[in-house]
């Protein structure tokens, strides 16, 4: 897990790099980002992420240089929707606040220096007279800012499919008490608590479309026990679009079910 900034210059950095670097750093960009602002998504300790903590524009704005520099070189690309999603407006603004540590000679030669330990018959000719034995600078958040779920009202987001409800009932929503293909783990547990205890009766939900794009909304019902698991029917008589939460990426969480911030645009 690692940002590359040879240099105080997104694009520079970008086109410095070699084709198999280039490419991986869209897919970590996206993964630092989504520890970044995906609760209880992982990787939230490594220091790659931690010094980008509180600049999830600027990181957004890395990745994209990354995608541009790819796409430049005439690869498809299949991030930059995803990457964007964290700051959807990020382009429109003049001044994007870059991390404190952004323009520290010491931190860019430790950059140029890995990457010369990494790849010497590449690198060497990009970075002369970079000292190929220095450590990583890794910067401190100024402070911690970990992703945690929402308390109190929250639409709750359904992906693990439904079926159609009796009469008066649209959905009916089953929470194994095991995840398919595999024991329950800690991270299922708390899913399956959050299913049992942490909704109320009328809660929202969001069921999403094949695509993910759109959402069927409405309302959740009593926790009901099933032979499989804990059971709840589903209410549906609004809509959503991806692009009313905020930040869109939330949904790139991998959870089955899992609570946001009430959208503006949700009607209940």
């Amino acid at each position: 897990m690692q940002t590359f900034l040879p240099y105080p210059d997104f694009a520079a950095s970008a086109r410095v790099l070699d084709q198999a670097r280039l490419g991986k750093q869209r897919v970590e960009t996206l993964q630092a980002l989504r520890a970044l602002v995906i609760p209880d998504y992982g990787w939230r300790r490594h220091p790659a992420i931690r010094m980008w903590m509180g600049h999830v524009p600027a990181l957004t704005l890395y990745g994209l240089a990354m995608v541009a520099e790819w796409v430049a070189r005439g690869h498809a690309d299949s991030t930059h929707r995803q990457i964007l999603e964290f700051a959807p407006r990020v382009l429109e603004e003049p001044d994007v606040p870059m991390p404190p540590w952004f323009g520290d000679p010491a931190l860019h030669e430790s950059h140029r220096s890995n990457l010369v330990q990494k790849a010497p018959a590449i690198y060497r000719a990009r970075f002369p007279g970079v000292p190929e034995d220095l450590p990583y600078v890794w910067p401190a958040p100024d402070r911690e800012r970990l992703p945690v779920d929402p308390v109190g009202r929250r639409l709750w987001i359904w992906r693990g499919g439904a079926t159609a409800g009796d009469a008066g009932t649209d959905a009916v929503l089953l929470m194994p008490s095991t995840p398919h293909g595999g024991n329950a783990s800690p991270k299922w547990e708390r899913q399956l608590h959050a299913f049992e205890e942490s909704v109320q009766e009328g809660d929202a939900v969001a069921i999403p479309d094949a695509e993910g794009l759109r959402f069927r909304t409405g309302c959740l019902g009593p926790v009901l026990m099933h032979e499989d698991g804990l059971v709840r029917t589903a209410r549906l008589h609004g809509a959503l679009r991806r692009s009313d939460l905020d930040p869109p990426a939330l949904l790139q969480d991998p959870r089955t079910f899992f609570g946001v911030g009430i959208p503006d645009a949700l009607s209940i």
